[in-house]
């Protein structure tokens, strides 16, 4: 039996995601587990487009908190459930298939059937410029840092903050131009929408939500950043570079891989690190030392590296070594599949435009070596060995010496060199983990050494130590920055060099050398080779 048609709607909560072209058949959609539950209901012939619903059986089961409540109360609670149901609204529109989740519903569909990002560019094609709500964002640096930014009232983007070139964007909530198209807004994979709308309004509704999603108009209004660096979600696409990293590590073309922590680390504590419990500690992580403990090359495979094969933690004065990560986790990887650039990092791959890539490596071309011809560091060299080697003749060693602000203690600087006067800072190149660490610990110590007096009274006693005339280089007063030069030292093997660095040790490179320079300082660069 057809609803009345009312002249004012009651407003409609509705969440939908756009199946990919090629999904013929609603169940094809469907999780092939889930099917064999579901109840298949036809849509009214009367509607002007055709669909079809699937239901899922009622599960009920009782809350968590109950057993805990009868341990202190006399006699038996009354029998508690919680009832959760799952459905999803099959609607075919403009010859594309949409599906609108009700309850659970999600869960239904499979994950390799929807359109990414579908939602978000809805979203950013329609959304009132100084309309937004509230912003998801990610960070990729040692950790990766989810933010969600929201605001009181309705604003615009340049009040949430956000980074264009550092922040990756993973949702968008706001209010759309057209209070026709919608009432609120949000947007990631799928759309979810306030909007006035009967049952048998649904298949225009798609047809519009179409439109704004084939719509470019984002990149006009100030969003167009978010192309710049994308995490991919596309199962079909991940399963792809996946194989596509297994067949480089089981032939060995080791080009464009690499081996780094996914996360910080307490380097004072750890010894190293193995692919086996029972292997001595390597004081980084490496390709070769992975192929040399496993058995066999055959047993490279995707599932092995992210659920079977582990990397050890050597940690000082512990019994044993630690599983900590999937040798996954600690892959960091750049492929091009169909002329396109993805990088992997910390267990997730992201979309790179190629455009953004070309232009972060040209501002990194643009940093000039410090010409200083440090000595080449040891194979297995760790870097407070190394800093202590190569210190004397104007190069002081600072490494692990802490100056204080606010009670915590900072570095001020690996080495120091007097004549130039340079902040350098040092670190094994491991992959892009290690470097963004690098390249946040010249920025934090530029930034305090710049506004911070008990800091720099501290840095003066600490390079006094180290020769008296040195106290004169560190003002009471806030200093002169441009007689000071900040330096990474990279030690790195190979003839590769600014270029071959990951992309996100070159675009974590580029912020924080930019960071610095406003600050009045010069930012250099430093390879510190690696002995043969």
């Amino acid at each position: 039996m057809a609803a009345t048609k009312r002249s004012n709607p009651p407003t409609q909560p509705l969440n939908v995601f756009l199946l990919k072209t090629g999904t013929r058949r609603y169940e094809d959609a469907l999780e092939v587990d889930e099917i064999a539950g579901l109840a298949r209901y036809p849509l009214n012939q009367t509607l002007p487009f055709k669909g079809a619903l699937f239901l899922a059986p009622q599960q009920k089961s009782p809350p968590r908190w109950l057993g805990f409540l009868e341990n202190g109360v006399r006699g038996d609670l009354q029998r508690l459930y919680n009832a959760s149901t799952s459905a999803v609204l099959f609607i075919r529109s403009a010859k594309r298939t949409f599906a609108f989740t009700f309850g659970y519903g999600r869960s239904l569909l499979q994950p390799m059937r929807i359109e990414r990002a579908f939602g978000l560019r809805v979203v950013l094609n329609t959304v009132d410029e100084e309309g937004l709500r509230s912003v998801d964002t990610k960070t990729v640096q040692e950790l990766t840092v989810h933010t969600r930014r929201q605001t009181s009232r309705a604003s615009r983007l340049a009040d949430f903050g956000v980074d264009k070139e550092e922040d990756l964007v993973g949702s968008v909530a706001g209010v759309p131009r057209d209070a026709a198209f919608a009432r609120m807004l949000s947007g990631a994979d799928s759309l979810q929408f306030r909007a006035p709308v009967e049952f048998d309004e649904l298949g225009e509704k798609c047809r519009a939500i179409l439109q704004a999603y084939r719509r470019d108009d984002y990149k006009r209004r100030g969003f167009a950043f978010v192309d710049h660096v994308r995490k991919v979600t596309d199962p079909t696409l991940i399963e792809a570079l996946d194989g596509d990293l297994a067949d480089a590590l089981v032939s060995r073309d080791f080009d464009g891989i690499h081996m780094a922590p996914p996360e910080m680390i307490d380097w004072a504590s750890v010894d190293g690190f193995s692919f086996t419990r029972g292997a001595d500690p390597e004081p980084d992580l490496r390709l070769a030392s992975f192929f040399d403990q496993i058995r066999k090359v055959e047993e490279i495979t995707v599932e092995r590296l992210k659920q079977r094969q582990k990397v050890f933690v050597h940690l000082a004065n512990a019994a044993k070594a630690v599983a900590k990560w999937s040798v996954y986790r600690v892959l960091v990887a750049e492929r091009e599949r169909k002329s396109r650039r993805y990088a992997l990092s910390g267990g997730d791959w992201y979309e790179i435009e190629k455009g953004f890539a070309q232009k972060i490596e040209r501002r990194v071309a643009k940093i000039k070596s410090a010409g200083l011809r440090l000595p080449a560091a040891g194979r297995d060299e760790k870097e407070s060995e190394y800093n202590a080697r190569v210190s004397g003749r104007g190069i002081y060693c600072l490494d692990r010496k802490c100056a204080r602000t606010d009670g915590d203690p900072i570095e001020l600087c690996d080495l120091y060199t007097s004549s130039p006067r340079q902040f350098v800072h040092v670190k094994r190149w491991t992959a892009s983990a290690t470097l963004s660490h690098l390249f946040a610990q010249g920025r934090i110590s530029a930034e305090i050494f710049l506004t911070d007096a008990t800091f720099r009274d501290e840095a003066r006693v600490l390079l006094s130590e180290q020769a008296y005339s040195l106290a004169s280089h560190v003002p009471s007063s806030r200093p002169d920055t441009t007689k000071y030069r900040v330096v990474f030292g990279i030690i790195k093997g190979g003839q590769g060099w600014k270029q071959s660095l990951p992309f996100f040790s070159q675009l974590h490179l580029v912020r924080s050398a930019e960071s610095i320079r406003r600050l009045g300082f010069d930012v250099r660069l430093e390879k510190i080779k690696v002995e043969d």
